[in-house]
C-alpha cells in the first residue's frame, strides 16, 4: 500500500516533503554560510594606527585599484608594468622575474651603507628595525587595495620590505646630488647606466596597479635614514620620489618638501601638480553609479574592483571642454599665453582681457602613462577632486590636430623633448573615451566666459583676429611665391614685365610726354 501511495504521488508530480528537522538544519547551514560571507565583508572605509617607534599616525584606506578591462584595452602598455613589478598585483608576471634579483641587490645595498661598511652589525640591526616597523600592518596594508589580496601576512610583509627598500635605494642613487654613491659604482650599476631602463622604471613606478602605500615608504625612510645613510639626505621621502619622476610642469622642487599625507607615489604626482577642488572651487566629477550604496560592497569584493563597472552610458560621457581647437580659437581672436608663475600648477588655468593663461606643461615619454593612470586614479576614488579628468578633457578638447600641437609649442604651453609628443594627445583622447564624467565640469566658468567674449566686439578681439589673419595671409602668400629660389625669380620677372607694361600703356596714352 504505502509504494503504491507513493507511486501515485510521483506520478502526479507532487513532492515529498522533507522532514521537519532536515529542513531546519538545511537552513541553518545555509544561514550560518550567509553570516559568514558576512564577517568576511570588510565595510571599513579606513584604518588608522599610532606607531609609537615613529610616533606617527599612519592610516590605510583603499586607494589602489584594478584598471578597468575597458580603458586597459585601448593601450595596454600605459597601465602594465614594463620591467619591475612593485606591490602585490603583477609579482607573478612572468616577463618581471628578471628585476627580481635587483630588488634584493639594491635592499642589502641600502642596509650597507653605514659609515662603517665592515660593521655587518649596523646592517643586521638595521634590518631588524625595519622588520619590526613593518611587520603587524598586515591589516593597514590590504586595507590600501581594493581587491583581496591572495597572500599570507608574511609574503605581504617580504613584498612591502623588498619593494619599499628597492624604490628608497633607486631614489638615492638616483639623486646625483647627494653623492650617494661613487662614480665608479655608478658606472657599473646596470639600472642607472641605461637611459632605457631609467624611462622604465619611471613609467612603471607610476602605474596605478603597480603601487605599495605611501606609509611604508615613510616608516622605512624614518628608519633607515639614522642608521645607514652616509651622507645627509633629505629629511622626508617626497622630494627625493620627486626628484626621481620627470617634471610635469615649471613648479619647482625644494630640498626639503613639506610632508603631506599622500595615498602612494601616484597620488603624491597627482596632489603636487594639480591643485585640490577646495583650493579652486571646481565643481567635483566623478563616476556614475547606479547604486551608490552598494559601493563598498563592490570595492570590498573578492572577484571584481570598484572600477570593473560598465562604463557605457553615452548620455554622461559627454566629453567636457572648448568647443574649437587652439587654432580655431586664435583665429577668432582669442591669444593663448603661457602662465608667468613657475609655481604654476597645472589646473591654474584662466582667462582675462581676451587671453587664457595656461601653466607650461612638460611632455616626456612617460607623461601619456601617468596622465593615463591619474585619470583612471580619479574615476576610480570615491573623494577625488577629479582635476586631472578636466584637465584631460580640455587639452583633448584644444588639441585636435597636429597644427595645434605646434601652436601650443610656439607658444611656449608645451615643452618637450620627445620625439613622440603627438601621442600625448591621442593616447588620453582614446582613454577620454571610456571615461564617465558629470555635465558640470571644473573648468565650467572658463569655458562660459571663453564662448561669452566669443560672441562679444570687444577691440582687443577684434586687434587680435586681424594679426592673426594678416600672420595668415602673409604665411600664404610666402609659401606660394618665395618657397624656392625659382619662385622669387619668377614672382620678380613677373613684376618686372608688369611695370613695364604699365610704363608702356602710360606712354601708349599721353605721346606728348
Amino acid at each position: 500500500m504505502e509504494e503504491n501511495k507513493y507511486a501515485e504521488m510521483s506520478h502526479s508530480g507532487d513532492e515529498i516533503q522533507e522532514p521537519r528537522g532536515d529542513q531546519q538544519k538545511r537552513k541553518d547551514r545555509w544561514k550560518k554560510g550567509i553570516i559568514d560571507k558576512i564577517n568576511r565583508t570588510n565595510l571599513t572605509k579606513s584604518v588608522t594606527m599610532y606607531n609609537p617607534q615613529t610616533k606617527k599616525t599612519i592610516k590605510g584606506e583603499i586607494c589602489i585599484y584594478r584598471v578597468p578591462d575597458k580603458l586597459r584595452q585601448v593601450q595596454e602598455d600605459a597601465y602594465h608594468p614594463r620591467v619591475v613589478s612593485i606591490g602585490p598585483f603583477h609579482r607573478d608576471t612572468h616577463n618581471l622575474e628578471a628585476m627580481k634579483q635587483y630588488k634584493w641587490s639594491y635592499m642589502v645595498s641600502l642596509f650597507q651603507q653605514s659609515k662603517d661598511q665592515e660593521d655587518t652589525e649596523a646592517s643586521w640591526r638595521c634590518l631588524e628595525a625595519c622588520i619590526n616597523v613593518i611587520y603587524g600592518l598586515d591589516e593597514m596594508i590590504r586595507q590600501c587595495y581594493a581587491e583581496k589580496i591572495n597572500c599570507t601576512e608574511d609574503e605581504l610583509a617580504e613584498i612591502m620590505l623588498v619593494d619599499g627598500c628597492f624604490i628608497l635605494e633607486l631614489f638615492l642613487r638616483f639623486d646625483r646630488s647627494l653623492n650617494y654613491m661613487k662614480l665608479e659604482d655608478f658606472e657599473i650599476d646596470p639600472v642607472l647606466k641605461s637611459p632605457w631602463m631609467i624611462t622604465a622604471l619611471q613609467h612603471d613606478l607610476g602605474l596605478l596597479e603597480n603601487q605599495i602605500p605611501f606609509f611604508i615608504l615613510e616608516l622605512l625612510y624614518d628608519t633607515i635614514r639614522p642608521h645607514v645613510i652616509k651622507r645627509e639626505p633629505p629629511k622626508s621621502v617626497t622630494s627625493l620620489a620627486l626628484k626621481f619622476f620627470p617634471p610635469m610642469s615649471q613648479k619647482s622642487i625644494e630640498k626639503e618638501q613639506v610632508a603631506a599625507e599622500f595615498k602612494h607615489l601616484l597620488d603624491l604626482l597627482h596632489q603636487f601638480y594639480y591643485l585640490p577642488a577646495a583650493a579652486t572651487g571646481a565643481h567635483d566629477l566623478s563616476i556614475e553609479f547606479n547604486d551608490r550604496a552598494s559601493l563598498i560592497s563592490e570595492i570590498e569584493h573578492s572577484s571584481a574592483s570598484p572600477c570593473s563597472r560598465e562604463l557605457d552610458d553615452q548620455e554622461t560621457n559627454k566629453s567636457s571642454g572648448f568647443s574649437s581647437c587652439a587654432s580655431e580659437l586664435l583665429e577668432s581672436g582669442i591669444e593663448l599665453q603661457v602662465g608667468s608663475s613657475t609655481e604654476d600648477q597645472l589646473l591654474e588655468i584662466t582667462f582675462s582681457e581676451g587671453v587664457i593663461r595656461i601653466p607650461q606643461v612638460y611632455i616626456h615619454e612617460t607623461a601619456p602613462s601617468v596622465l593615463c593612470n591619474l585619470v583612471v586614479f580619479e574615476q576610480c576614488s570615491i573623494s577625488s577632486t577629479h582635476g586631472v579628468t578636466a584637465f584631460a578633457f580640455l587639452m583633448e578638447s584644444l588639441i585636435r590636430s597636429t597644427r595645434d600641437i605646434n601652436l601650443l609649442t610656439r607658444k611656449k604651453i608645451f615643452r618637450h623633448n620627445w620625439i613622440g609628443s603627438q601621442e600625448y594627445s591621442t593616447e588620453f583622447r582614446n582613454t577620454l573615451k571610456e571615461v564617465v564624467t558629470k555635465n558640470d565640469s571644473y573648468f565650467a566658468t572658463l569655458y562660459k566666459e571663453v564662448n561669452d567674449y566669443r560672441k562679444s566686439y570687444q577691440w582687443s578681439r577684434l586687434q587680435v583676429f586681424l594679426r592673426v589673419q594678416y600672420q595668415r595671409q602673409r604665411g600664404i602668400l610666402c609659401t606660394t611665391y618665395f618657397s624656392t629660389t625659382w619662385k622669387v625669380i619668377s614672382l620678380l620677372v613677373a613684376v618686372t614685365f608688369l611695370l613695364l607694361s604699365a610704363i608702356q600703356t602710360y606712354y601708349t596714352i599721353n605721346p606728348h610726354h
